[in-house]
């Protein structure tokens, strides 16, 4: 998917091969693929790799090309790279644990921390894994506080006639909570957990990053889906995307915008496993093989309401 999503995510595939998530088009099992961090494991501080990559987001997950990034102590002191158009970094030189790497760009909070390792920092240069780093820098404007209460409405866009007309149309309560995660300032993360309604696995929820006024809805951002619906017990409708937009108050009433992604109706001829798979892969979830019926609308025009209850 070519589109503003891939402007404001340039840097998703980066991200993707340095957690190693193996994302397919299809596939999911319900893990958040969104450009959050991976939980630091706690390691030994004598681990050293000598290659981080990285990439320099804010924390509405717009890329931000230009921002430094400095390594702060150890071997490397004072050395430095600059994010290229996607956001990403790449640093080289001798990096124990404890090295401390210092993100700023004008305009943003700067942010400081430690690199980190799929597969936690002590088997990282033992197995060949990929170290990274990822800054996620805030806004000096208080972020919009999303907790509460809401109703989330996805409109197909028009022209997804294959869709069913009934299902074009999907409305969901939601709670919105304050999500932690490592190296994220506090009050710019929020999940979204859909309720009534039943859903395969935990694919039921969805990240909301928050810059200032500027609110990102990412759901797997058209890659895995982050809402499956299961409408009978082997029909599901999928939804995967992303939609961004200002909004103008310190605790937002409604967010609406574009929706930039894909809506899948799925027919299998049995139940699925936990891992989303219509029938398009042999190695992905469970059945195997062919669905009934598969109709795919892949548009940037749906649209996403945010509505506070």
């Amino acid at each position: 998917m070519r589109s503003r999503l891939a402007v404001s995510h340039a840097a998703y595939t980066g991200i993707s091969l340095i957690f190693a998530l193996g994302m397919g088009g299809c596939g999911s099992s319900g893990s958040s693929s969104a450009p959050s961090p991976v939980r630091p494991s706690v390691t030994r501080s004598s681990a050293v790799v000598s290659h981080i990559s990285g990439f320099v987001l804010d924390t509405g997950y717009r890329v931000l090309a230009g921002a430094s990034v400095v390594v702060v102590d150890g071997p490397q002191a004072g050395t430095a790279t600059t994010a290229d158009a996607t956001g990403q970094i790449s640093l080289a030189g001798t990096f124990d644990r404890t090295t401390k790497f210092r993100a700023t760009r004008e305009g943003y909070v700067a942010a400081e921390q430690t690199w980190n390792c799929s597969i936690g920092a002590d088997l990282c240069s033992e197995t060949g894994a990929r170290p990274w780093l990822g800054f996620y820098l805030a806004s000096p404007v208080s972020p919009v506080n999303l907790a509460g209460d809401y109703t989330v409405t996805f409109t197909a866009d028009n022209a997804c006639t294959e869709v069913p007309p009934e299902l074009r149309t999907r409305t969901y309560l939601a709670a919105v909570t304050p999500s932690s995660e490592p190296n994220v300032p506090a009050g710019t993360s929020f999940t979204a957990t859909a309720r009534n309604a039943s859903f395969l696995g935990n694919l039921n929820s969805f990240l909301i990053g928050v810059s200032g006024d500027y609110v990102d809805v990412w759901l797997h951002g058209g890659h895995d889906p982050a809402l499956v619906e299961q409408l009978g017990p082997s029909t599901y409708l999928a939804i995967s995307g992303n939609a961004a937009a200002s909004v103008a108050t310190s605790s937002a009433s409604t967010v609406t915008a574009q929706f930039d992604g894909w809506i899948e109706y799925c027919v299998m001829p049995a139940p699925m496993g936990p891992i989303y798979n219509c029938g398009t892969s042999n190695t992905t979830g469970e059945p195997t093989g062919a669905a009934i019926t598969r109709a795919h609308c892949e548009s940037p025009n749906h649209r996403l309401t945010l509505t506070r209850r």
